[in-house]
């Protein structure tokens, strides 16, 4: 009899792909009148109101009885504040610190006020109307048409705010280099495009059907993605490079940042004394930073903080870009946490992942850096808010890029919901989560420092290897630096770099793909090297071109995380991990060119 038992297109079977059901205890349970547990459907429609049922039912505490008169308080004291503030602070003249302290109350009235009235009142209107306006009159065009209309809309948009604005000549931002840097952007959607899952295809044996399986590919390319991606990516890195308010919003979030994670030197100074904490050393200046935000990322994510922030990106790409919500939710959280870690938040579902969603969460880990190495950055003297833009910026651009290097074809689990999964025990209370992330930043801040050691100990070794290979035919200084520098020339031309200075900027982009962006970032911020001679817009787009994780030793950890989260995956993970890589180094190539339109 024939075998009729169903597999999916990744020749997996179907079956193995459903994740198990689990009974969990939980309060808001009911008991049924047998005295048995009623094991209903939880889930996140209706939690909300099972919640409230479970309030209901507990005796009234004297906050809840007075909960709503206690936020209108809360209002009123925070309003007085800001009142206060404004008044004294306005006459002294502006600064960021106001517009950040205005921003914090618009939130938290928001907050507030939505904890009494569900968002459902507000946001059914206006999505009611945009449906007559925009979204049935759309809905009813064909698909390609669609598509071609919002590409269209989208090119229109760029093109305008790009070109439009007078040029600043003193800076080197002229109409012609904004053109070079929207031909780089082309270039890299078009490669992205022509390799749509090239290598996937070429594994058939006949030529015919590979190229028809490339052909096909390119069709699953879901163009609301990309161009929603590509859109939202441009919108942030215009709101941040062209408007003062982003400016401003950015520089303090920064200079915040680097003043807070130099609290670190405190304790540095407790434990080895003054000398040491003055000393100014790399590791000195960089590891106790790292395991500090570790420290407060996982006290943070105690208090459920860092979930709700994850949580509300994911909803907005799921929302927007159609993504899946697993890979979303790990999109949102590589900037925070980095590539690997992020992962661990959807772990139940890795192993029933589609071969387009695996490689969508190495690509975000490669796109972009974390938040535990970006004080090292700074301390190399890098500007902070380049760098927290960069991060920002690659999450729709990571998303976008990779569905159109590896569309997607198979239906995924999490399509349309956004759960993040806690991992082990929860912790006892706030001490226990800090120590529990100093001791998750002295894994990172050692692998770091091992991983340097050892990049830069084989490069030197290399570089001086192929500098005695020169001498023989009269090449002097021949070193690896030099021959990718010439290598990469194209990429750095493509992104916005003016001619006089590719080479220079060549290198540092070859360095940061063979070592890492720590090793570019230091020889672009060292003052006996020449790369500190670059002018200020080549600094600011190399830095965004710099800021992602994509290099050959991350691989290994991509490779190492993942197969530890889906051991029967391992094969997926390993076949797609270089692609996954060049995918995240032509994401940070691709914001860095956004960020050449737009100087």
């Amino acid at each position: 009899m024939a075998d009729t038992h169903e597999k999916d297109m990744t020749g997996r079977d179907a079956d193995s792909r459903v994740l198990p059901t689990y009974h969990v205890e939980s309060p808001i349970e009911k008991i049924n009148e047998e005295g048995h547990v009623d094991e209903r459907n939880i889930d996140e429609k209706n939690i909300d109101a099972l919640l409230t049922d479970a309030d209901q039912e507990k005796p009234p505490t004297l906050y809840r009885r007075f909960r709503p008169w206690i936020h209108l308080l809360e209002v009123l004291i925070f309003t007085g504040f800001l009142i206060a503030a404004y008044i004294i602070q306005i006459p002294k003249g502006y600064n960021q610190e106001l517009l950040v302290l205005g921003i914090i109350w618009l939130f938290t009235v928001l907050k507030l006020f939505f904890f009494h009235v569900k968002p459902h009142h507000i946001t059914h209107p206006v999505y009611s109307a945009w449906q007559a306006a925009i979204g049935r009159p759309v809905a009813k065009m064909e698909k390609r048409t669609r598509d071609y209309a919002g590409i269209t809309a989208a090119v229109a948009l760029v093109l305008i705010i790009a070109f439009v604005p007078a040029e600043d000549l003193e800076n080197g931002s002229s109409r012609l280099q904004r053109f070079v840097s929207l031909f780089g952007m082309v270039v890299f959607l078009t490669l992205l495009w022509a390799t749509s899952n090239v290598s996937n295809a070429m594994m058939d044996c006949e030529m015919f059907y590979a190229l028809h399986a490339v052909e096909c590919n390119r069709r699953a390319i879901q163009w609301r993605t990309v161009v929603v991606g590509i859109l939202a990516q441009f919108i942030l890195g215009l709101f941040v490079l062209r408007t003062s308010v982003g400016y401003d919003i950015f520089a303090w979030f920064s200079a915040f940042v680097q003043t807070y994670l130099g609290f670190s030197k405190n304790g540095v100074e407790f434990v080895f004394g003054a000398t040491v904490a003055n000393y100014g050393s790399f590791a000195v200046a960089v590891f106790p930073a790292i395991m500090f935000f570790c420290s407060t990322a996982q006290v943070l994510n105690y208090f459920g903080i860092f979930q709700w922030t994850i949580k509300k990106f994911a909803t907005f790409f799921v929302a927007l870009m159609g993504t899946s919500g697993a890979e979303s939710i790990v999109a949102a959280a590589s900037p925070f946490i980095g590539q690997g870690e992020s992962a661990i938040l959807v772990s139940p579902f890795v192993a029933h992942m589609t071969k387009s969603e695996i490689h969508q969460i190495m690509t975000s880990g490669f796109a972009t850096i974390s938040g535990s190495v970006l004080f090292g950055y700074i301390s190399l003297g890098v500007s902070g808010q380049a760098l927290l833009t960069a991060a920002i910026m690659s999450i729709p651009c990571a998303l976008a890029l990779s569905k159109m290097r590896y569309p997607e074809t198979e239906e995924s689990l999490t399509k349309g919901r956004v759960e993040i999964v806690q991992e082990g025990e929860r912790e006892v209370n706030f001490l226990h989560a800090a120590g529990n992330g100093a001791a998750i930043g002295l894994t990172i801040a050692g692998l770091i420092m091992v991983s340097l050691i050892c990049i830069i100990a084989l490069l030197a070794a290399f570089n001086a290897f192929l500098t005695w290979i020169g001498n023989f035919i009269n090449i002097e200084g021949l070193t690896l630096t030099l021959i990718l520098g010439y290598i990469f020339v194209p990429f750095a031309w493509l992104i916005g770099i003016p001619g006089n200075e590719c080479v220079l900027v060549g290198q540092l982009l070859a360095n940061k793909l063979v070592a890492n962006e720590f090793v570019a970032y230091s020889m672009l911020t060292d003052k006996t090297l020449p790369y500190i001679a670059l002018s200020t817009r080549s600094k600011t787009i190399t830095t965004y071109a710099l800021a992602g994780f994509a290099n050959l030793g991350s691989v290994g950890i991509q490779i190492g995380t993942l197969g530890s989260l889906a051991p029967l995956r391992k094969k997926d993970v390993a076949e797609m991990a270089i692609s996954a890589m060049l995918t995240g180094a032509l994401s940070t190539c691709f914001t860095a060119s956004i960020a050449g339109m737009l100087l």
